[in-house]
């Protein structure tokens, strides 16, 4: 439903896109907008247009860094062709985005206990029958083998239910002694077999030495979840994710993401951490990721750093204080 408070003005423009009129309430257009294309008016990137020329009406372009919705709505002539258009400017709700994408993650927690129950049921069933039949064969006998790999893929799910089901949990922790490594380790079990199926290579390279902070584990596997997403949206035509783990001075661990995504803009970067900004469009990101992850880094005391270049990809530190017993 149209809310008229969300909306920016109205441009008419004639069958070649050229604006006739602009009316407005809550936007900034003006008369100096008249002759001018309207994509290039609104900023729409020419890429962006070209691919939705073909497309039919009504047409949608968001624009998130310009905190607007553009909706484009032909007029018809006598002949039924198309003689002009009249486009719709609104200022995406951003209160509206982050309610459904909280609302989403608590239907989740409530969501995957159930889910996780009805599919470790039948995992433990099948599972037992397998190693029932794994003890009565022999040494030689050819089945052997394949009973082996079957409990251990169903081991592999098991194990990868229940880290959806710690992930999923939404009571508060207090601080505890994590292993940075086995957390990783944890996520990349949840990610690697549907980048696989998207043409993405995870390469890690983690430091192999007792890497602890003191935190909240379910925390932290929630930044090494989000960062894995970002990159693996970042390159919707396949490529490579690097993940290491490291120590500087022996007293911080590092954690670093560097993907060969589209990268990201000097403008964009200045925003990336804002809380709502997305350069996701579509309305398919609600802004909250990186904000998000750099509010938890910075509840375990760290920092993340993030650097990209456009068409090169994108390189996220995270440095975190080091845990030692006494």
């Amino acid at each position: 439903m149209l809310q008229l408070e969300t909306v920016l003005g109205i441009i008419v423009a004639d069958r070649d896109g050229i604006i006739k009129s602009v009316s407005y309430s809550n936007g900034n257009f003006n008369s100096n907008l008249i002759g001018v294309e309207w994509y290039s008016a609104l900023k729409i990137p020419r890429e962006e247009y070209n691919k939705k020329v073909e497309d039919k009406y009504p047409k949608t372009f968001s624009l998130p860094d310009e905190g607007q919705k553009i909706l484009v709505y032909p007029s018809y002539g006598e002949k039924e062709d198309i003689s002009g258009f009249h486009i719709l400017v609104e200022k995406i709700d951003e209160e509206k985005n982050s309610t459904q994408y909280l609302n989403k993650m608590l239907c989740f927690g409530e969501i995957v206990p159930g889910i996780a129950h009805e599919i470790c049921n039948p995992l433990t069933y099948v599972s037992g029958w397998l190693q029932m039949f794994l003890e009565e064969t022999h040494d030689n006998d050819p089945k052997r083998k394949t009973y082996e790999a079957l409990i251990k893929e169903f081991e592999r799910i098991a194990k990868l239910v229940r880290s959806l089901l710690a992930f999923a949990k939404q009571t508060p922790k207090s601080k505890q002694i994590v292993d940075v490594n086995q957390v990783i380790e944890d996520v990349v079990l949840m990610v690697v077999y549907t980048m696989k199926n998207e043409n993405i290579e995870l390469i890690k390279d983690l430091l192999h030495s007792e890497l602890k902070i003191e935190g909240d584990s379910n925390k932290l596997k929630q930044v090494v979840l989000n960062l894995l997403q970002n990159s693996r949206e970042a390159m919707p035509n396949g490529g490579k994710i690097y993940l290491s783990t490291n120590l500087i001075h022996n007293d911080s661990i590092i954690i670093q993401f560097r993907d060969t995504g589209c990268g990201f803009t000097k403008d964009q970067l200045s925003r990336i951490f804002r809380p709502f900004y997305t350069t996701k469009t579509n309305g398919k990101g609600a802004g909250l990721g990186l904000s998000v992850c750099k509010a938890i880094t910075e509840e375990l005391d760290g920092t993340i750093d993030l650097d990209s270049k456009v068409g090169e990809g994108t390189v996220i530190t995270i440095n975190l204080p080091r845990y030692y017993s006494n």
